[in-house]
């Protein structure tokens, strides 16, 4: 098949979260045969530099782009447009050259399946409706339901007006009704999004996050008698459940866990940390970039426990299932887990109650035989999500498009 990616962010190889879960459906569907365009947006040196998906794709088509816009240049966009503000900022909002990269590789070739990545790339297949093939099939891949994100921020107290979120739902399901297919990373989430629109039902298909298990696993050296007391979250900080996350666990957790295990340490390491969150840092609280996933994998592999008191968004966390291959037990909101299924106090520890979630931190940091046994039934649980059983998913939904006109 000659299939046509949109990612909201450049996948690279060297990267972690959404896009390396892009980069891995592109490297596997292009070893079983199928040729693969990419278009996609460049914001920094390393996007344009970077070379790692080079020998799986047929072209890879770089944007000049802008993390942010004005106010101003919003509102322009928002007069010519008339599209929610959020579809149009920096950051994977639209962009002319996005839309004009799209348009001209149309009328290059034929493409059996355009695939945007990340709802927000969900605009130029409806957009851009007219222009597209009847025997192309058009597929938005939906990270999260961004009307049920706003709206879970509008609970937790963000000043989010109705109004902005009745605009925003509005558009983001018109996108879906004009795709031929949704794919959500979770059950969950197709439930979300089916019970917004009841009339997605048919066209929803659940393909799951994957893990490159020849990459993240448990070092060779690895022990359960260290003496270190480290607790680790990991994310990309410019998405917003991320940044609440780390405040849930400092809020909630931490005195609680320090009273039982004193010279606990905290590292809340990812992409972009904002002000409020360095402003916690302190002997016991560290706040940093996290660098390439080489050396996430590095810290994973020096931590004792992760945490994920994640409160917002959907989607799946691919950050949990790198700490279970690398031998990390987890200690999890019921959120968090969507999508991994695992069996509370066997996979991981799963609470909701924060006092109950402390108590987990603080029993496996106190007993190394726990943290082995939990760690050793979570890199099982793992393991069965290999990045390639996901494109395996992946390629059977797209082949039904094969005879989709």
């Amino acid at each position: 098949m000659n299939l046509l990616f949109l990612p909201k962010l450049l996948p690279r190889a060297d990267i972690i979260g959404g896009p390396i879960l892009i980069y891995h459906r592109i490297k596997n569907l292009s070893s079983k045969g199928h040729k693969i365009t990419l278009i996609a947006p460049a914001y920094t040196e390393e996007d344009h530099k970077d070379k790692s998906l080079e020998p799986f794709c047929e072209d890879i088509i770089r944007v000049d782009s802008v993390k942010e816009r004005s106010r101003d240049e919003v509102d322009a966009l928002y007069k010519r447009l008339n599209r929610p503000r959020f579809f149009l900022t920096g950051d994977g909002g639209f962009h002319q050259g996005i839309e004009d990269a799209l348009r001209s590789a149309l009328k290059k070739g034929h493409f059996d399946a355009i695939i945007a990545e990340f709802s927000m790339m969900g605009q130029y297949i409806e957009a851009d409706y007219d222009l597209i093939p009847a025997d192309t099939m058009t597929v938005i891949s939906v990270h999260e339901c961004y009307t049920n994100a706003f709206k879970l921020r509008a609970e937790k107290g963000e000043d989010i007006s109705e109004d902005t979120i009745k605009d925003l739902s509005n558009y983001e399901f018109k996108m879906y009704e004009a795709a031929d297919r949704i794919l959500t990373l979770t059950r969950e989430d197709a439930d979300i999004l089916i019970n917004y629109a009841p009339g997605l039902r048919n066209k929803t298909k659940v393909v799951p996050h994957g893990i490159d298990t020849e990459f993240y696993m448990p070092p060779k050296d690895k022990s359960w008698n260290k003496n270190t007391k480290n607790i680790l979250y990991v994310g990309n900080f410019q998405h917003h459940p991320n940044v609440d996350a780390v405040r849930n666990f400092i809020n909630h957790c931490w005195d609680r866990i320090q009273q039982e295990v004193p010279d606990a340490r905290f590292y809340a390491i990812g992409f972009d940390p904002p002000q409020e969150l360095l402003d916690l840092r302190n002997d016991n609280v560290i706040v940093q970039e996290g660098g390439d996933n080489e050396n996430i994998r590095r810290i994973y592999w020096n931590s004792d426990v992760f945490v994920a008191p994640i409160e917002l968004g959907t989607g799946f966390r691919g950050k949990l299932l790198e700490a279970m291959a690398c031998g990390l037990p987890v200690v999890a909101t019921p959120r968090a887990t969507f999508g991994i299924d695992p069996a509370n106090e066997k996979d991981m520890f799963v609470a909701d109650d924060y006092e109950i979630f402390s108590k987990y931190v603080s029993m496996l940091l106190k007993d190394t035989r726990l943290r082995e046994k939990i760690a050793i039934n979570a890199l099982e649980l793992a393991r069965k999500f290999d990045h390639r059983h996901a494109a395996e998913k992946l390629e059977k939904v797209l082949k039904e498009g094969e005879t989709f006109a």
